[in-house]
């Protein structure tokens, strides 16, 4: 049902005059998605462009721009998501002309100034490219030159990260759609995104490379348009005037593809790709299995400079030991491997590499099992990522003992080993996904600076003998991001005290600092779902993966809900599979009467979602007696691709994201799941 259009001061007056007071409210498409706000605000701008004039309908756009920037200022990522949808939407309707543009980058410039979350950053710089688009020549591209001065002045200035994030998203969307305007900053933007390619962090350096790979690719594409003479008279080809060592920086984050073809450009780059650092990575070598083992197998031996990054997927046949031992190899910093076979053996020849790799990523083969366990040493590797393979207990334990600065650490559908001890003075991030039923402990011994640990996959169908893992935190006094946990009924006694699976001496202190919270729960079990509420005293966000659980009943026997912290402080929920049940209408009813701090439910729906089902909800729910006054319930529905277990669920190159992601637990921060 369409929300009403008409403002409580419109309907009192005369028809003729409603036209200039229509009123179109953008929050009451939130739980539309993006095609709705787009639709509806294409509908709406056309209606009203063919009642009034273009003064007023200057208006009418006015009170629409308003409504963005209010929604901006929302903490709630959803609630940003569809202003950034409405501004997308805004760019490509013909009206507006050039003060449209002005408005809405000025918009987005106070987003990339005001929020630190790469779920809402990420989508922003995606718009803030198609405004730059769509709108360079509406304003003489001086919003282009202004939007890209303050992001080379983020990225020049002293490290803070949230700013340089947003300063590399910029300049890469400058580079892809504004770059007429943006080859007259390259010398500046050479100067400063060296600090960027050798930051601290790796979401950072990837960003950085992508802005390189975006610029490299404009100035290819923009040369390859015109003649020799017009790009030499027109100054389009800016970064040939670099001397060789920043060419051969710039092609050595280009893929393999692009770096080669840099050296048909002109004479100047000829011989730059021979020589400069490359990566190596065949997702970018045309032709099939044995093309791609020839090309590979000529560079090793062929180029002239180092390799830095070595991606090999899926090559039958190869010769690994052999291309491992290539002096071109010598100073590798990131090796990523999917082997053909399972069984096949990976090489030991593969730890020449351990001085100097900075990431590594391994998966389906045989991982040192019938060989003595070598001593590891990698004084460098800052990423991990085990994908695919088995590996016996003595052997992880022995790596992650060999990795003293490591901070990322993925495993990712790996057996063979029952426990997992963590001993790190470095690691943040923890990730095990579809763990395959092996592992009977995960103990988090020593982790002064983990942030979070996420765990997937804990409704696989698999055999109901399968249980899961005793989780031990002896000390973690950082961690932020936790999940997910299972209640498991029958290791819990019904609120008297927290599931078995959390075993420590005082779990109220040391989970003190856990904000988001992952619980699967069969039925879903309220008791066992406030048996963590107890421990998690500032809880700001929960997730619930529920699965039906029939005679479930969920009405609350205990002690005052006054007495549990968390409701004091929970500012979104957030329940999976939910059905509409009387179990999960008590279940929700809970939290809508007794969370204080409320901000949003959302349920996440198998099927459709009528309007005449939510408008059902909202009265079992009892949502006017409400605890929270600006508490908000979302209804969405799922098919599909869009399996709403969250992001962890495709395989280890993409579940890698949930290292360094906002929340791993929201599928909407992930521009994977997004476009699925």
């Amino acid at each position: 049902m369409e929300p009403s259009r008409l403002s409580p001061e419109a309907a009192g007056k005369p028809q003729g005059l409603i036209a200039k007071d229509r009123w179109f409210s953008i929050a009451a498409y939130i739980s539309s998605g993006e095609g709705g706000i787009a639709a509806a605000l294409r509908k709406h701008v056309e209606e009203e462009a063919r009642h009034l004039s273009s003064e007023d309908l200057l208006s009418v756009m006015d009170q629409l721009y308003e409504q963005i920037s209010s929604l901006l200022q929302s903490n709630d990522a959803t609630e940003s998501l569809l202003a950034l949808h409405a501004i997308d939407a805004l760019i490509d309707l013909p009206v507006g002309g050039a003060s449209k543009v002005s408005k809405l980058a000025n918009v987005l410039k106070n987003v990339f100034e005001v929020k630190r979350d790469p779920e809402i950053l990420v989508p922003a710089s995606t718009v803030l490219g198609h405004l730059a688009n769509a709108g360079g020549a509406l304003t003489g591209h001086e919003v282009e030159r202004q939007i890209i001065t303050t992001a080379l002045g983020w990225l020049g200035a002293d490290r803070v990260e949230y700013r340089r994030f947003a300063a590399l998203l910029i300049l890469k969307e400058m580079a892809e759609n504004a770059f007429t305007v943006f080859k007259n900053y390259i010398p500046e933007f050479v100067d400063v995104i060296l600090k960027a390619l050798s930051d601290p962090k790796l979401v950072i350096r990837e960003r950085a490379a992508e802005a390189v790979r975006a610029l490299a690719h404009s100035n290819m594409q923009a040369a390859a348009d015109c003649g020799v003479k017009k790009v030499k008279r027109e100054g389009i080809d800016l970064i040939s005037d670099l001397p060789d060592e920043t060419l051969c920086t710039i092609i050595s984050f280009l893929h393999t593809d692009d770096a080669v073809r840099t050296s048909a450009l002109s004479r100047r780059w000829r011989h730059l790709w021979r020589s400069a650092p490359i990566n190596l990575d065949t997702a970018h070598i045309p032709g099939f299995c044995p093309e791609q083992i020839e090309v590979v197998t000529e560079i090793l031996s062929e180029h002239q400079g180092p390799i830095r990054r070595l991606h090999l997927n899926s090559l039958y046949f190869a010769d690994l030991d052999g291309w491992f031992r290539s002096p071109a190899l010598a100073n590798l910093q990131e090796f990523d491997i999917y082997v053909a076979k399972f069984d096949d053996v990976l090489p030991l020849s593969v730890l020449r590499f351990a001085p100097t790799l900075r990431v590594a990523r391994i998966a389906h083969c045989s991982f040192f099992e019938d060989e003595e366990v070598p001593v590891f040493n990698f004084p460098y590797l800052k990423t991990l990522v085990l994908g695919f393979l088995s590996v016996y207990e003595g052997t992880l334990h022995s790596i992650l003992s060999g990795c003293p600065v490591l901070e990322d650490l993925l495993l990712d559908s790996c057996d063979g080993f029952r426990r997992l001890v963590i001993n790190s003075q470095t690691l943040r991030s923890i990730g095990v996904c579809n763990d395959m039923g092996s592992m009977s402990e995960i103990v988090i011994e020593n982790g002064p600076c983990l942030e979070r640990f996420v765990r997937s996959d804990l409704f696989r169908r698999t055999s109901p003998l399968r249980r899961a893992p005793v989780f031990r935190v002896i000390s973690a006094p950082k961690l932020a991001i936790l999940g997910s946990l299972t209640d498991n009924v029958d290791k819990l006694k019904l609120g008297t005290r927290v599931s078995q699976e959390m075993v420590a001496g005082n779990l109220e202190m040391l989970m003190r600092g856990v904000k988001v919270l992952n619980i699967t729960s069969s039925g879903p079990n309220l008791d066992a779902v406030l048996g963590f509420l107890r421990v998690f005293s500032f809880l700001e966000k929960l997730y619930i993966m529920s699965s039906l659980q029939k005679d479930m009943q969920n009405v609350h026997h205990h002690e005052p809900t006054a007495l549990i912290e968390s409701l004091h402080h929970i500012r979104y929920v957030e329940l999976k599979c939910y059905t509409g049940t009387d179990s999960d209408v008590d279940f929700a009813k809970f939290f809508v009467h007794n969370a204080k701090a409320l901000e949003l439910m959302k349920f996440v729906v198998e099927g459709r979602c009528t309007q005449k089902w939510r408008t059902d909800q909202y009265k079992c729910l009892q949502f006017d007696s409400r605890a929270s006054p600006n508490a908000l319930l979302d209804f969405r529905s799922y098919s599909g691709h869009a399996y709403p277990a969250g992001c962890i669920r495709r395989g280890n190159h993409h579940n890698e994201h949930v290292l360094s992601m906002a929340n791993p637990f929201d599928s909407s921060s992930c521009s994977h799941c997004r476009d699925a």
